[in-house]
């Protein structure tokens, strides 16, 4: 996976209502893409993250849903905060709901991991 040399400016992480490890992240590497196992993963930039919070329809009808990534097609990977444990995962670009969130870890390094299972 090819990740940005570059971290996300600092006044604009602080607008965005980040967990601490994607902050983190964000501000080393200012998003990525490549292949996690067999899966592609496109992690958004921050501006990104902002933009596309408001613009994705799931994000709407999934309060709370972070959305920071991709898959390169149909799915979106996330956090959701209400979630008592299992906070990060993905859900369906397309018409999804609250109950469709598949949770695959309570940090963003255990996504990953589990992405790279092939789970």
């Amino acid at each position: 996976m090819k990740l940005a040399p570059k971290g996300a400016p600092r006044e604009l992480l602080a607008k965005l209502p980040l967990p601490g490890d994607l902050r983190e992240f964000l501000a080393a590497h200012d998003g990525g893409r490549g292949k996690v196992g067999k899966r592609p993963l496109v992690l958004w930039t921050a501006e990104q993250i902002a933009a596309e919070a408001e613009d994705q329809e799931v994000s709407r009808a999934v309060p709370g849903l972070l959305l920071f990534g991709t898959d390169g097609g149909a799915e979106g990977y996330g956090y959701l905060p209400r979630l008592q444990r299992g906070r990060y995962g993905r859900i369906s670009l397309m018409a999804a709901g609250p109950h469709e969130f598949e949770s695959l870890g309570d940090a963003l390094q255990e996504l990953i991991d589990a992405l790279a299972q092939g789970r």
